[in-house]
């Protein structure tokens, strides 16, 4: 997927994983739904500060249909995430399920690292595979509860909220931990200091709160 670059032990595993499910049915959305999805979040344009809540009037002129939806909501969630918050997504859920929005924020996230670390290393987007057939299992994960957040989380746990926060998206919800994981802290997110790479554990965690802040990170 990355040509002769040298990557970090894991990061070509984790984004080859998830680029393979891009198209793939899953627990709620078909093949052809979560491509839709992906490409209006790779085509989503940051709106200005004065006009951010421009992606909401998109949301809304889409209600009732549940497509519609879903590319609006991807081009939010690509560019204008802080807009969300727990009455729109309780009034989302309502009407395409909360699993559905879900694994539409956690294929986003999947998209979203991947390109943004193409676009980094001067690389060319890596085109979408095809959709595959087949209906989704409508199967919910097990172990989810309330545990105080927008949606439904795996309770209980042992780690950061962030960690499960998109828990509900099943296996979607693992590819983009992947990522994280093999992106960040490997496994090692427990020690506070690292000596085993181009940057201290200081400098990555300045740099991630700098990113979180930039785009109003939830948490």
């Amino acid at each position: 997927m990355f040509g002769e670059l040298t990557l970090p032990g894991g990061v070509a595993e984790a984004a080859t994983a998830a680029w393979a499910g891009i198209g793939r049915p899953s627990r709620q959305l078909t093949g052809l739904e979560r491509l839709s999805i992906v490409e209006a979040a790779r085509s989503a344009t940051p709106r200005p500060v004065w006009d951010r809540n421009g992606g909401l009037e998109t949301l809304a002129a889409a209600r009732g249909d549940c497509g519609s939806v879903l590319v609006a909501l991807a081009s939010i969630f690509a560019t204008e995430a802080s807009l969300i918050d727990a009455a729109l997504v309780t009034d989302i859920a309502d009407e395409i399920g909360d699993a559905t929005y879900a694994e539409t924020a956690a294929l986003v996230a999947q998209v979203i690292t991947i390109d943004q670390f193409c676009v980094s290393q001067g690389l060319e987007l890596v085109p979408f595979p095809a959709a595959e057939p087949g209906e989704p299992s409508q199967k919910r994960p097990d172990g989810m509860g309330d545990a105080g957040g927008h949606i439904q989380m795996t309770t209980p746990f042992r780690g950061p909220n962030v960690a499960r926060s998109l828990s509900l998206a099943g296996e979607d919800h693992l590819r983009w931990r992947g990522l994280v994981m093999s992106m960040y802290s490997r496994d090692a997110f427990g020690e506070m200091v690292w000596s085993d790479r181009a940057l201290t554990r200081p400098q990555v965690e300045l740099l991630a709160a700098r990113t979180s802040s930039l785009n109003e990170c939830f948490y």
